[in-house]
């Protein structure tokens, strides 16, 4: 019987699977492990906006910056990667909704995309001792790699999706999903509260309403702002030959609805000519300048693509809003001939 017994336990010894390799990421100064991101106030959507791909909201920027260490060894070093909807709980908001990540001016979607993203490296050589013990590490590893500080700017994003809304307009969730977890080549650490996540809640404060307003892009030339010609003696480094133009909102039309009275207009740009910083409009084949919006109601110099803008509150007439286009000279040996840049305008109300 003694016999058996050893042969038994050495054959449960060998069954035992090696720890796999995980990493732990914290917010570098508090060492938080959560940041919950609540949609505070109603958010009303027009019914006519839920077409596919169509922006309905998004959050400020939150700027993190993360340490990873080494916690299970791995002396070579572990990239870091945002793990999406790492609890899997992502699909289960309404299908007429979606909702993503933003950084570096990239959307991510959560559910149905990429598992993962690419961050930067979280632990690096060299390897030894100290470093098992650092922070909050408590490895029992002979050699642990030497941990990393990363920071990220992202912003949280909610899109149609195409999808017909609730048919009473409200979207059903008291809940917080969890959007990603900052983890390591080795997959999701399972040890609790050892890695940093994001989180939205809040999603009940959507309400899809009968509202229909009109955007219309008033310019010097229409919709389109037309710099003229520029004679070359007038260039220099920095912004030139700034316009005027105006983000018209109508709801004096028949079929505007009344559901969004008194709810605040936020007007959001985007493009998709190639981008300098975030907020300089490149035109195509010309790297010499770029075009730049300014909002002269803001103490920002410059719009950033992709982010909120207040348009003020709508009413059962026009609003109107002034906005500036200027070109943004990189050198002063400008390329000859015509030039065009694009930028869209979305309205949403919060």
């Amino acid at each position: 019987m003694t016999y058996l017994i050893r042969n038994l336990s050495l054959l449960l010894m060998l069954l035992l699977p090696q720890a796999a390799a995980a990493m732990s990421c914290k917010e570098s100064f508090s060492e938080a492990v959560h940041q919950q991101i609540n949609l505070q106030n109603d958010i009303t959507i027009s019914r006519g906006d839920a077409v596919r791909g169509r922006l309905l909201w998004r959050s400020e920027e939150y700027s993190i910056s993360f340490r990873c260490l080494d916690a299970q060894s791995t002396p070579e070093g572990e990239y870091a990667f945002f793990y999406w909807d790492p609890d899997n709980t992502v699909a289960q908001i309404h299908p007429s909704i979606e909702v993503g990540v933003t950084i570096d001016n990239t959307d991510y979607r959560i559910s149905g995309g990429s598992a993962r993203l690419l961050v930067g490296a979280g632990t690096r050589l060299p390897a030894n001792r100290p470093n098992c013990k650092k922070y909050w590490n408590h490895s029992k590893a002979k050699r642990c790699a030497t941990s990393n500080v990363l920071g990220i700017t992202f912003s949280i994003y909610i899109k149609a999706t195409g999808f017909p809304p609730p048919a009473n307009g409200l979207i059903n969730g008291n809940r917080t999903y969890d959007l990603f977890q900052v983890d390591g080549d080795g997959g999701l650490n399972s040890a609790p509260r050892s890695n940093y996540r994001a989180g939205i809640g809040g999603l009940g404060h959507i309400r899809f309403v009968a509202c229909n307003p009109e955007i219309r892009i008033m310019g010097n030339a229409g919709s389109t702002i037309n710099f003229g010609k520029i004679i070359r003696s007038t260039i220099h480094i920095g912004e030139t030959n700034r316009m005027p133009f105006w983000v018209v909102v109508d709801m004096t039309h028949a079929n505007a609805g009344n559901q969004c009275n008194q709810q605040m207009l936020v007007a959001t740009f985007d493009t998709t000519n190639r981008l300098f910083e975030g907020m300089v409009i490149m035109p195509r084949k010309n790297d010499n300048f770029g075009i730049v919006l300014s909002d002269p109601k803001s103490t920002e110099r410059y719009i950033q693509m992709k982010k909120s803008i207040p348009l003020g509150t709508a009413n059962n007439s026009m609003t109107f809003h002034e906005f500036r286009a200027a070109m943004y000279w990189m050198d002063e040996r400008p390329a000859l001939g015509p030039f065009s840049a694009t930028a869209t305008v979305n309205v949403t109300f919060r």
